[in-house]
């Protein structure tokens, strides 16, 4: 196995490492060691089925095999297929120079108080131009911060708003048992600290995902969208940002509870076809606002 780095704004790459084979004394160890020190972790020219992807998912705490708005895969469970073809490849974009797929820089499951710790994405078409997948470090983010803002944000809290994605995508359907129906009330707002300790190692991390970020608990008003609109423009500069250009093989592992990722869209003339794995959630993070319920996805 070779580790080296994969770029100026952190990561590492890994060679040689098969994830469909049974893993040798103290290699799994290894792997988690990387996963906490680095937090993005690539593993070049792997070869799995769908299957083997998600028993790769054991060695970093297990994979989620049902999720309520995802269809069930019919070759392995847990596997969701992310293509700008569609699930099962039929669907031509009618313009083929109009990026398909994009998505604002995020987390997973931020409306979740226990947000998934993170997910696994193996490339098994790569578009020519475009389809990359940008990473955020939440260690980098708040080392970058001033030390009167870090001192201003200790204590309070981002208002996490499924509601506000919903407005966002003005309208669009969400899939549920095989209907196509809103559900724009499902989810309560969920308070989250802007920053909190990692929940393995302890470190600082700034947590403000913009797709999520509906103003700050503790500061309405306009001082509040002052606030959350520094720390948006703070957390996604470009210095901060790593953007991955995939190669046929690679499989992206990243900590969810330390990385903002932000889907960057595929020209409608090039294919792109990844699959997709999401590792378990630990422990609460967030709460959630009120006397709201929220149910996991």
């Amino acid at each position: 196995m070779e580790v080296g780095k994969l770029a100026d704004r952190g990561g590492v790459e890994v060679r040689g490492l098969d994830l469909a084979a049974p893993p040798t004394p103290g290699e799994n160890e290894a792997l988690n060691a990387l996963f906490e020190e680095h937090g993005l972790v690539v593993f070049r020219d792997q070869q799995l089925t769908k299957q083997q992807l998600v028993d790769a998912g054991i060695r970093f705490g297990g994979s989620v095999l049902r999720k309520p708005l995802v269809a069930d895969d019919p070759e392995a469970l847990g596997i969701s297929v992310l293509s700008n073809r569609g699930y099962d490849g039929t669907v031509i974009p009618n313009d083929p120079n109009e990026k398909v797929g994009e998505a604002p820089w995020h987390t997973d499951q931020g409306y979740l108080p226990n947000p998934n710790r993170g997910k696994i994405l193996y490339c098994v078409q790569a578009p020519e131009e475009g389809g990359m997948t940008g990473f955020v470090d939440g260690y980098a983010a708040y080392d970058a911060l001033s030390e009167e803002m870090k001192s201003r944000i200790e204590g309070l809290h981002v208002v996490q708003s499924w509601g506000k994605l919903q407005r966002r995508t003005d309208g669009q359907d969400f899939r549920l048992d095989g209907k196509r129906e809103m559900e724009k009330a499902r989810f309560a707002d969920v308070l989250f600290p802007i920053v909190y300790p990692h929940p393995v190692s302890g470190r600082k991390v700034l947590n403000f995902p913009p797709m999520w970020a509906a103003g700050i608990a503790e500061m309405a008003g306009p001082e509040g969208e002052a606030l959350t609109q520094a720390l948006i423009e703070h957390i996604t500069r470009p210095k901060l940002q790593y953007w991955h250009r995939y190669a046929l093989g690679d499989a992206v592992l990243w900590d969810n509870w330390r990385f903002l990722h932000k889907a960057g869209g595929t020209p409608g003339r090039y294919a792109r076809t990844i699959w997709s794995i999401t590792l378990n959630s630990g422990p609460q993070i967030g709460r959630v606002a009120g006397n709201g319920q929220s149910e996991a996805i």
